[in-house]
């Protein structure tokens, strides 16, 4: 007998999909039972198998309101953490992705730090018991005993690349896949591309026998890069699986505003934030008061090289107090602690919802195809691709962590849909 059905949906899955199998993994030794996968393919699915819990992802908020809606009339108890939920302007955070009428429909609201339940209970102080500060479990994988998860796949990258600089972006406001914007609003994002495509072949030009990789928002257009940077051989272009494995294979990082560069500094990498052009109009600077901060491409040169002949992160020009100072602000926005987890906050948090329990019988059996979706007005990115061995890999990977040996069960019940419970039958 479970205790329940968690639904966990993934839509990007570079970005998701390890944490959400991480979470998934434990509340199945909880006692639940996962349904993991596409995420069009987890909403089908709520609408076929029993009541249970389902996990929100945050959305602009048309898109929210028809998943959180849909699941509430399929009868499941919502509750939502937030991928957006790390770094925002406030006003827009409110405005576009947490407003009144779906939060009130959310059973828990799961908080990355005490920043963003701030900005939710300041707005809607009525909702204060609903939001709980968790941290998120893409930021337990940071953590010392989860690293041997990456090791290999790290130095299987160094051994293919050799020693890089990996560059991440984040400019799909104006980059977009579906062609250049030319809003007024994100004239600062199209400036800040133009800025990174010449600081690139400026260190592609002055660091020749360095490799760089250049890893875009999932939501950009990788094609720009490729084109923009043609006649360099050094500089590749490159978005495959979780950015871990890459921080850990590489030797710096450059970034502008990137949530990769909190995990670089988690980890303990060197990072450049190139910031060439400030605006108070954007999303909370964070992430680029870490590492060092560079404003011209002179300044990302002298940099780079200081870092690759002394990779130390603490000579990141911080004295010991702006080093306290700036990690005192870091941790309000993301749940920290080495040796606490957010996984294990997060299903404490779910085992105080009462849910029926669930017999051999409600077991989510059959086989959900890809006739079944429908159009929606959101396109989900239709190269998402799951299979049962990625499952797996991940699995005895925590298995072994964890002391074990073959602990979950997993099986198909769709395309790219899994359900995932304890092999211990509890």
């Amino acid at each position: 007998m479970k205790k329940g059905i968690i639904y966990l949906p993934v839509e990007v899955k570079v970005r998701e999909l390890d944490a959400k199998l991480l979470l998934a993994y434990y509340a199945a030794k909880n006692g639940f039972l996962v349904v993991i996968g596409d995420h069009e393919m987890v909403e089908i699915a709520t609408g076929k198998f029993k009541q249970g819990i389902f996990f929100s992802k945050g959305y602009p908020h048309g898109f929210r309101k028809r998943v959180i809606t849909s699941a509430i009339n399929n009868g499941h108890t919502v509750v939502e953490l937030d991928e957006e939920g790390l770094i925002m302007n406030r006003k827009r955070y409110l405005r576009d992705r947490m407003k009144k009428d779906m939060l009130q429909l959310v059973t828990h609201e799961y908080c990355w730090g005490g920043n963003q339940k701030d900005i939710i209970i300041d707005a809607y102080p009525e909702y204060r018991e609903k939001c709980h500060v968790v941290g998120n479990p893409r930021f337990d994988l940071l953590k010392p005993k989860f690293r041997d998860i990456y090791n290999d796949d790290a130095e299987n990258i160094k051994q293919l690349h050799g020693d890089f600089v990996l560059i991440n972006t984040r400019f799909s406001q104006y980059n977009s896949a579906n062609g250049k914007k030319e809003n007024v609003h994100f004239r600062h994002i199209k400036k800040l591309f133009y800025y990174f495509i010449e600081m690139i072949k400026n260190i592609c030009e002055k660091f020749p026998d360095l490799n760089f990789i250049v890893r875009p928002h999932p939501g950009e257009d990788f094609s720009s890069y490729r084109k923009a940077l043609s006649q360099y051989k050094n500089v590749h272009v490159i978005h495959e699986g979780n950015i871990i494995k890459w921080i850990l294979a590489s030797r710096v990082i450059i970034h502008n505003g990137c949530t990769s560069g909190i995990e670089a500094f988690l980890l303990g990498k060197p990072v450049i934030s190139y910031v060439p052009i400030t605006t108070n109009k954007i999303e909370s600077n964070l992430p680029n008061t870490l590492g060092v901060k560079a404003t011209s491409i002179t300044s990302v040169q002298n940099y780079l090289s200081h870092l690759l002949d002394q990779p130390n992160i603490n000579e990141n020009n911080f004295d010991e107090n702006e080093v306290e100072d700036t990690e005192r602000e870091l941790f309000s926005y993301i749940q920290w602690s080495k040796d606490n987890y957010s996984y294990e906050s997060i299903i404490d948090l779910c085992n105080t919802i009462k849910l029926q329990n669930i017999t051999h019988e409600d077991i989510p059996t059959g086989n959900i195809g890809n006739s079944e979706i429908k159009v929606s007005k959101k396109k989900y990115k239709r190269n998402f691709h799951l299979t049962e061995t990625e499952i797996h890999s991940l699995y005895n990977k925590l298995d072994k962590i964890e002391g074990v040996h073959n602990s979950m069960e997993i099986n198909r019940i769709g395309n790219n849909l899994y359900q995932v419970q304890s092999s211990s039958g509890s």
